[in-house]
């Protein structure tokens, strides 16, 4: 009986499940097997294919006929009723948008819309199409009918525009994602968004979310919420407004366990936020949003935290409360670039001792930590990432860290870590991967017992340190490293054999490593996939190969070494190659193939030859430094055959001083538009100084055509520049005027600041002032206002808008013809540190406003016609070489000369009236001749007048004979003895 109610049923079953499928076959035409997609589905899935771009062929499975789609890659259907209810198209090629900010193989829109076919998948209940592109179109409002959706991610799509309402309409929704799409979607209300009661996870991050008013309640009403990311949204407002009965507790999210509110900007205490209460929250992310303050109590009522993240909040100070007695799952701490300003001992001190079974991650670089490592951090087990690097935490490392075997990031870089590095450092930690002490002042020698436990490094940075690195020649690490550094440490001479079986090495740092060797061949193929490969500053000698085109680094820096022989053939992808100050000789190669590279810096070597006009084709060059070379003939002409992007069009600095380079100022400038660091200084450049230099390269800061054979006038509208705050044309035939628009050089009339300029260079500069020749690094020379047109053959007098301009250090107008006085303003130069108006034709009196200069530490008024007192002052009695100062200034008196002033009162008042009088004295001098050649003229005709003349003369010698020798005899008379 029993067995026949069981059959009874069954075949009951069997006939229900016949008839509904019968029904369903009748509804939406028939299905060729069980489980097998409706054909009208699959006709609206290769419709909503049409209207895609697919380069990469993700649906190349998609085909027409009688196929049956649920077999398409990203497309499922229900086993039951043949209905699509799934649609994955998420683009799993990231890696090359982490890599080159491109998704190259994502699906894109063929013809600017998104076909609304997918509207007829009524049953589907999943659909993904994240990672893809849509170039800025509105996410489909028919997106708003697929009433079954539970899932929907749109994320990483690059959709634009207002998100649309009809979102709203999906009300079995319990996942939606519309994060990251470039900042281009936005929402000027949320009204929408309550209708999804049974969402449990929202992600809205990088939607502008601005113009959203109480936004806080809106997403209060979700009591499955468990995931809430709402960062880069725009936000502002963190507070519940007063009288609110959700002011202190949010009795909706009871469920919340992951709250991400980072990159927002509410810029005020953390201490009354809305989700101090939510103590089922695991992971808080709250960087970058501009707290103030120090981090409230509230944090220790959040017992279940397993993920704490209040990195970037850079008015954030102060320890963790005092009051944490949990949470005691904490897992992942993240305090990077806070205010910590404490000692760290104390800081660890106040993490509830049952975290420390369970930390992993700990996170507090840049927040001004101080004092030692704990002793006790050894018994934080579970450690796998410690991050304190950029602090000042000082003495020794702790033993107890090389206990820590489960670490695998360790940062300590950038701080005052001193002492020996031991063995026993490294004892435990075989699964470190990251090890990054550089920057500190750790000593002693490492050999390869110290290394041979670390079986899984790749990264080793132990740069700037005082280690010596003793490893045998013939050891073979137990690691395949990925980035080495070692600059500054002492690893030489001979270069590291261990390092050639590690072909993973992508970063490899030797620079000032005390090698003095060859560079062994094997280095250009162990390296040869390498991306960056520096080892200037050391001996390294021998020559490289003729060609480096296999190379894949596309950065080389083999600077201040003792290199020979020609520059190679460079690597094809190379942007950055720094060779520096070796000894390479002959001609550069012909033919530079170097399409993406930026920076080429070949100084003061021995290279010969012209440029080759192929450099031309370099049109992605930021910086070019070919100086101090024995390069001749004229400057590449470099055409517009290049499009656009021509030659020096991206230049930042160009340097072709102390060469042999001849020909007109260069023309391939007139595409230098950005250039700022112009060095054309010791060449044999000659012609006229183009009037087209302000036009053309706009943002010129520092300008040297010293030592060349320019001529013609300075242009006027040079001083038309803005940012000009370096300006050196000495030693040239440079005549005329100055310009008196001086007023117009503005970066000249303020201090420069400490971060002027965003372009900085690694090499010294040498600087003719004071006298003396000096090299600055680029941070203290871009900080110099020189004006420098000294050694030309200017006239004039000197503008008095010079006085305008505060903010020069040094003003050299010396071995011109300037004239006229000195500017009584000039002492309004307050910056001046050097001041040199040495042989010209400068008249008057000294300035007495020079002594109010007090940063003036060189002077230099030598051979001028100055005249009066010199100046006394403080500033000036303090000044080197005082008599060298005024020399040749035959006017002058008072200290430091011998000449004192009060006896050549008459002589200097006599010279001002020779001054004031030339015409005066030039018409009393040729009155005199003339009368005097009139008598002697006359005297040579008539023989009379010459004969009674002498007569006359020797009359007058009797007279004044006799009278001389009565006196004398009277005299003798009266002196006893006859003794005088």
């Amino acid at each position: 009986m029993t067995r026949c109610v069981l059959l009874v049923r069954g075949a009951a079953l069997i006939l229900s499940l016949l008839i509904s499928l019968a029904a369903a076959s009748t509804s939406h035409g028939p299905a060729s097997v069980l489980g097998a997609c409706i054909s009208s589905e699959r006709d609206a899935l290769l419709s909503f294919k049409a209207s895609l771009l697919d380069p990469a062929g993700h649906l190349s499975s998609w085909q027409g006929g009688d196929g049956d789609c649920c077999q398409w890659k990203g497309v499922r259907c229900s086993n039951r009723t043949g209905h699509v209810v799934k649609l994955n198209l998420r683009n799993i090629d990231t890696n090359a948008y982490y890599e080159t900010g491109v998704l190259s193989s994502s699906l894109s829109l063929s013809a600017g819309q998104m076909s609304p076919s997918l509207a007829i998948l009524q049953h589907l209940r999943y659909l993904d199409l994240s990672w893809n592109n849509f170039s800025g179109t509105t996410i489909p409002a028919f997106v708003g009918s697929l009433n079954n959706l539970r899932y929907l991610n749109l994320s990483w799509a690059s959709f634009g525009g207002a998100i649309p309402s009809q979102l709203g309409n999906l009300s079995k929704l319990q996942y939606l994602d519309v994060s990251w799409n470039n900042n281009d979607l936005q929402a000027v209300d949320l009204a929408w968004l309550p209708r999804l009661s049974l969402l449990s996870y929202l992600d809205m991050s990088d939607v502008n979310l601005s113009s959203v008013r109480d936004w806080i309640h809106t997403v209060n009403m979700f009591p499955s919420l468990t995931v809430l990311r709402l960062s880069d949204c725009g936000l502002s407002t963190i507070t519940v407004s007063a009288g609110s009965t959700l002011q202190y507790s949010m009795p909706n999210l009871t469920h919340l366990e992951v709250l991400d509110l980072s990159i927002n900007y509410f810029a005020t205490s953390l201490k009354h936020a809305w989700f101090w209460n939510l103590t089922s929250i695991r992971e808080l992310s709250l960087s970058d949003c501009g707290w103030i303050g120090s981090i409230p109590n509230g944090l220790g009522n959040m017992k279940s935290l397993q993920v704490i993240d209040l990195s970037s909040n850079y008015d954030l100070e102060g320890l963790l409360p005092n009051n944490l007695q949990g949470p005691c799952n904490l897992k992942v701490l993240l305090l990077t670039a806070n205010r910590i300003n404490g000692n760290i001992a104390d800081f660890l001190g106040r993490l509830p001792r049952c975290t420390w079974n369970t930390l992993q991650e700990l996170y507090v670089g840049y927040t001004n930590m101080t004092g030692n490592l704990p002793v006790w951090i050894g018994n934080m087990t579970n450690l796998s990432v410690i991050s304190a690097g950029e602090n000042m935490l000082t003495g020794t490392l702790p033993v107890g860290v090389g206990a820590l075997g489960n670490l695998k990031i360790l940062v300590l870089s950038n701080n005052n870590f001193k002492g020996v590095l031991l063995k026993e450092h490294f004892a435990s930690l075989g699964n470190l991967e990251l090890l990054d002490l550089s920057n500190n002042d750790f000593s002693g020698v490492l050999t390869e017992k110290d290394f041979a436990g670390l079986l899984n490094l790749e990264y080793l940075d132990l740069s700037y340190n005082s280690l010596k690195i003793a490893i045998n020649q013939k050891w073979v690490p137990p690691f395949r490293l990925k980035v080495a550094g070692f600059r500054s440490c002492h690893l030489g001479p001979h270069f590291p054999k261990w390092l050639k079986g590690q072909t993973s090495i992508d970063i490899l740092v030797l620079g000032d490593a005390n090698l003095d060797d060859v560079i062994p061949d094997w280095f250009w193929v162990t390296f040869s996939r390498a991306s960056f490969l520096h080892a200037s500053g050391n001996k390294l000698s021998g020559s490289l190969p003729d060609s480096l085109q296999h190379m894949a680094a596309d950065r080389i820096y083999l600077g201040s070494n003792m290199l020979t022989g020609q520059v190679p053939l460079l690597p094809l992808n190379i942007s950055h190659l720094n060779l520096s100050s070796n000894s390479f000789s002959g001609s550069l190669p012909p033919d530079l193939k170097a399409p993406l590279l930026e920076e080429l810096l070949l100084a003061n070597n021995q290279i010969s030859g012209m440029i080759p006009s192929s450099l031309c084709q370099l049109t992605s060059l930021h910086r070019l430094d070919l100086s101090g070379n024995k390069l001749t003939g004229d400057v590449m002409q470099c055409g517009k055959d290049s499009g656009a992007n021509q030659f020096g069009s991206n230049m930042y600095s160009l340097a072709l001083n102390n060469n042999s380079l001849s020909g007109e100022f260069p023309k391939f400038l007139r595409s230098a538009s950005q250039l700022q660091f112009l060095d054309l200084s010791y060449n044999m450049f000659s012609g006229g100084l183009p009037k087209w230099i302000p036009a053309k390269m706009p943002h010129l800061q520092i300008v040297r055509l010293s030592s060349n054979m320019f001529s013609g006038h300075i242009p006027v509208n040079l001083t038309c520049i803005d940012s000009l705050h370096y300006l050196d044309i000495s030693g040239n035939s440079i005549s005329g005027n100055i310009p008196w628009s001086l007023s117009n050089l503005k970066a000249m009339m303020t201090t420069i600041s400490q971060d002027a300029g965003d372009y900085n260079f690694e090499e010294s500069i040498p600087v003719i002032t004071k006298d003396q020749k000096r090299d600055y690094n680029f941070e203290i020379y871009k900080l110099l206002v020189n004006l420098d047109l000294s050694n030309n053959s200017l006239t004039g007098q000197i503008p008095d808008e010079i006085s305008l301009l505060i903010g020069i250090t040094n003003l050299n107008l010396s071995s011109n013809h300037f004239r006229g006085t000195i500017p009584n303003k000039i002492g309004d130069l307050k910056n001046l540190e050097s001041l040199d108006l040495s042989y010209n034709e400068f008249s008057g009196t000294i300035p007495s406003s020079l002594s109010a200069l007090t940063s003036l530490s060189h002077l230099n008024l030598s051979y001028n016609n100055l005249s009066g007192a010199i100046p006394s002052g403080p500033q000036l009695q303090a000044l080197d070489n005082q008599m060298y100062i005024y020399l040749g200034n035959l006017g002058l008196c008072g200290p430091p000369l011998s000449r004192n002033c009060s006896e050549n009162d008459s002589h200097k008042s006599s010279l001002e009236d020779m001054n004031h009088m030339s015409s005066v004295y030039l018409v009393t001098s040729l009155g005199f001749l003339v009368g005097l050649w009139t008598v002697f003229c006359t005297m040579l005709v008539k023989r009379t007048w010459r004969a009674a003349y002498f007569q006359f003369i020797d009359k007058l010698y009797d007279k004044v004979y006799v009278q001389v020798g009565v006196r004398w005899a009277r005299l003798l008379e009266k002196t006893p003895d006859g003794a005088p």
